[in-house]
């Protein structure tokens, strides 16, 4: 029995077997058949085709989202930047200014920065973000309060918290920037991949519409009539789409399955369109933040009167040329000039003529030597760095511009004329801070010995005594060479004395210009101050080079010097006018000083000068027994003797010096610590 049933189930197997085969063939036999076939085959491809190019498409629109979302934090991170940067400059104009007007633009432009960086935040996961956004935090809680120092003229410390923010500052807007970069990186990339998906979902459609002019000569002639018009425009779009016109749409009329093609694609074309002139938008806008970030840069190192290169850029081009032509074994020329008389042409026709003549001279600058070699190194004083220059090029050079200024015409009044100093580096000084020390005394040099003349820095001692006429005594003597003999004397004893001296006289320049004093007296001053030690040289070596504290002896012996040296130099008729400013410049304004006891305008004006600038440059350098003390404390030290030991008057003059111009040429203030003296006396 059980065989039996075998059999037939068996039996019955093979008939359904048999069934389905004669089904199959005979679907495949009829025309009708094979196209149902064909085009149910055709239509799950198609489906599939068209399900891919959505897929694509949905695709292709995130890749575009995002990268929009990098694009707009690289933008965020840029901005940023930018308005970091004009906060920093801002904030450094500010102090030196003190124009309260800028508070508000510092503010704006901090706040802009934080909210950026917030928004950016916001936008999307940076890696690195918080940790800059804190550093930028702090650097705004800093600007404020160097605002703030600044608003209640605490100008030193504002000062010194400003040089403390300026490194943070260059590394924070560096992070930004790095930031900024990987950004645009990510952008780049993901535009390659849209791109690679818009080109892949084109091709899909292009498939599709194959698949679509197959299914019309497969389904015949009823078919195509309804099929080639939608396939034909499909493919039109795809290639017009392909071609870069993304205003291309397909219809959507016809079959459901064209019609929902042609809807998928137009809604791709539309997502393309937008997204496409998003990004331009933003291209644009990244365009524009790095043509203000350029200009601002390039407004950081330009004079804004004259379109030169300002006193920053000058020292920055300079110390970059001495160190070049350090290693090259090469030399550098330097010309100075100072327009003569130049107040005489704001007084007498106004600022705004003023200022057209100093564009006249940029100009004149400009025809003599390439431009961007030439500088406003401050008021009306210009400078021209001449790359190569041996010392009768730069000479050359500085008599051709001596004739330009003097042959410019100018509208509305008499021509003006300038004193050049030249100085050539390695001859004039081994330093940057040397070569411009040099050119300044050259150039104050020709404006002493009768304006509207070159003056080249040598390596006489006559141009150290800002020309002293090389005249004669009863026995034959010049008195400029008596005087050389003194203070190589002094120089061999004492080295420090020769740069104390020359950084003395710079100040004492500086000063006694800042306070209205003549030409003459300017040059009687300087002379006087690189004269004023000239006493030491009868100093014994034992309490002069002392390492420590002086005993009351060696004190009385040592406050001397200013006698001694005045007696000395009263026999050279060519030093005498500077004889009253060495003598005294050792007495305080309350009359407790030395040699005589003078107090208030009873010191000779030169003397309460000399006396400011000799104890700012002995506490600020080292000396035998101490270490120099900061720039702020000796700021602090000065301030504390005002009206005691210094005349208030030159102390604020002082100041208004330090803030225009910092310590002295091409160098900026000391760091290093060190514990201040009791009282201001050298």
């Amino acid at each position: 029995m059980l065989n039996a049933r075998s059999g037939d189930l068996d039996e019955t197997s093979g008939r359904i077997g048999l069934r389905d085969r004669l089904w199959a063939n005979t679907l495949l036999s009829s025309v009708k058949g094979r196209i149902v076939v064909g085009f149910s085959l055709v239509t799950i491809l198609l489906v599939a085709v068209v399900a891919s190019a959505a897929w694509q498409a949905r695709t292709h629109q995130s890749e575009l989202s995002a990268l929009e979302n990098h694009s707009r934090i690289a933008s965020l991170l840029q901005t940023a930047e930018a308005n970091a940067s004009v906060t920093g400059l801002l904030l450094q104009r500010y102090v030196v200014s003190g124009e309260e007007s800028l508070i508000e633009e510092i503010q704006e432009n901090g706040d802009a920065a934080t909210a950026s960086m917030n928004e950016a935040l916001t936008e999307g996961d940076v890696s690195g973000l918080e940790e800059v956004y804190a550093a930028g935090t702090l650097l705004i809680q800093n600007v404020a309060r160097t605002t703030q120092l600044r608003l209640t003229g605490n100008i030193a410390e504002a000062e010194v918290l400003i040089e403390e923010i300026a490194p943070v500052f260059r590394d924070f807007r560096l992070k930004l920037a790095v930031l900024a970069d990987e950004e645009l990186a990510q952008v780049a990339t993901l535009r390659e991949q849209a791109i690679s998906t818009a080109r892949l979902t084109v091709l899909l459609l292009i498939a599709s519409g194959v698949i679509g002019v197959g299914l019309v000569v497969v389904g015949g002639l009823l078919l195509a009539r309804s099929i080639i018009k939608p396939l034909d425009a499909l493919e039109d779009t795809a290639r017009r789409a392909s071609a870069g016109d993304l205003s291309a749409r397909a219809p959507t009329s016809g079959p459901d399955e064209f019609a929902h093609l042609g809807g998928v694609l137009n809604d791709m074309m539309d997502a393309v369109e937008q997204k496409t002139e998003k990004l331009r938008h933003a291209n644009e806008e990244l365009q524009n933040r790095h043509r203000q970030l350029t200009d601002a840069r390039s407004q950081a190192a330009t004079d804004p009167l004259t379109g030169l290169g300002n006193h920053r850029s000058f020292h920055k081009r300079l110390q970059e040329h001495v160190a070049a032509a350090g290693q090259s074994g090469s030399s550098l020329g330097m010309i100075l000039l100072d327009l003569d008389n130049f107040k005489d042409v704001n007084d007498s026709r106004g600022h705004q003529a003023g200022d057209q003549v100093l564009r006249d001279v940029a100009k004149v600058l400009e025809g003599v030597a390439e431009k961007k070699n030439c500088y406003r190194y401050g008021g009306d004083e210009l400078a021209i760095l001449l790359p190569g220059a041996d010392r009768s090029t730069a000479a050359e050079f500085g008599t051709r511009v001596r004739a330009a200024v003097e042959d410019m015409p100018v509208d509305g009044g008499l021509g003006v004329t300038a004193s050049v100093g030249v100085a050539v580096f390695p001859e004039s000084g081994t330093t940057a801070k040397e070569i411009v020390y040099r050119a300044d005394m050259a150039m104050y040099n020709a404006k002493a010995t009768g304006k509207n003349r070159v003056n080249v820095w040598g390596s006489s001692l006559d141009e150290h005594l800002g020309g002293i006429a090389p005249r004669r005594d009863d026995n034959g003597r010049r008195h400029a060479d008596i005087v050389a003999s003194l203070t190589s004397a002094l120089r061999a004893k004492d080295p420090q004395t020769k740069d104390h001296a020359e950084r003395c006289s710079w100040y004492t320049g500086e000063l006694a210009a800042e306070l209205g004093l003549s030409d003459v007296e300017v040059s009687v001053l300087r002379v006087a101050s690189l004269l004023h030690d000239i006493g030491k040289i009868v100093v014994p070596d034992d309490i002069l080079l002392k390492p420590g504290p002086l005993s009351a002896a060696e004190m009385k012996r040592m406050r001397r010097h200013p006698a001694d040296g005045a007696n000395t130099l009263s026999n050279v008729p060519t030093a005498a006018d500077a004889v009253p400013v060495i003598r005294h410049h050792h007495e305080r304004f309350d009359g407790t000083g030395y040699p005589q006891g003078l107090s208030g305008e009873d010191i000779p004006i030169g003397a309460r000068i000399l006396l400011v600038a000799d104890a700012f440059d002995a506490m600020t350098e080292d000396r035998p027994y101490r270490k120099a003390m900061p720039v702020a404390a000796a700021i602090e030290e000065l301030k504390r003797f005002r009206g005691t030991q210094f005349d208030p008057t030159v102390v604020d003059a002082f100041f208004a010096v330090l803030k225009r111009t910092g310590r002295y040429p091409a160098e900026t203030a000391d760091a290093d610590t060190a514990t201040a003296p009791s009282s201001a006396t050298t």
